[in-house]
């Protein structure tokens, strides 16, 4: 009788919670694959293209790389599965503040991807084209001649010449390829899956 008592209070605990209650109240993940080649930052709400270097899968350049006029430029017109509105990522901080200059600045979109999140959750979505190190290049001009740029060397941001292949003297070598990596504001994937979804539908009606 006094088992029966037991499971019967147990019981009763257990039916006050919902499963699903309690999965809904779980803190998402930092990042999400969402499929199409697209990763979502639950954090920043921006989406990163999983092509680390999608310049150079595109041919836009033979290796990515890309002065800092050419990368704004070339961002701005891309279209990726029917999507406009790519941007580089900016090295501000979250809330329009900074930037950080120096190690670890992990306030910026970069610095927060590859130093906080993937220091907290590592190995959360797999990167596709990764190449290390290298330079990523941002949105942010420091002057008519420097923007900066994210490091991943050293794991520093700082101010580059936005041509840093020209000839200068005295001449400082680079300490990877200079990339740019394609972020988008918002959860972009239900809009290419809505795109996606149209395109099935018109086919079949052509097919019918």
């Amino acid at each position: 009788m006094p088992d029966q008592n037991k499971r019967s209070l147990w019981s009763r605990f257990f039916r006050r919670f919902d499963a699903r209650d309690v999965l809904l109240r779980l803190p998402p993940p930092l990042l999400i694959d969402r499929g199409f080649g697209l990763i979502y930052d639950t954090e920043r709400n921006i989406t990163w293209l999983q092509d680390a270097n999608y310049a150079k899968t595109v041919r836009r350049s033979r290796d990515g790389q890309l002065t800092w006029p050419d990368a704004m430029a070339w961002v701005k017109s891309l279209s990726y599965r029917g999507v406009r509105g790519w941007r580089l990522p900016t090295a501000l901080d979250e809330d329009g503040s900074g930037p950080c200059i120096g190690h670890n600045c992990d306030r910026g979109e970069v610095g927060h991807l590859l130093l906080d999140v993937n220091q907290r959750s590592p190995g959360l979505v797999q990167w596709r084209n990764s190449t290390i190190p290298c330079i990523f290049w941002t949105s942010t001009e420091a002057s008519e001649e420097e923007a900066y740029a994210f490091d991943l060397f050293n794991m520093r941001q700082g101010t580059l010449w936005k041509d840093p292949f020209a000839r200068r003297f005295p001449q400082v070598p680079l300490s990877g390829p200079m990339l740019c990596w394609p972020v988008h504001d918002g959860d972009v994937a239900a809009q290419i899956r809505r795109h996606w979804l149209l395109d099935i539908i018109f086919f079949r009606r052509l097919r019918d």
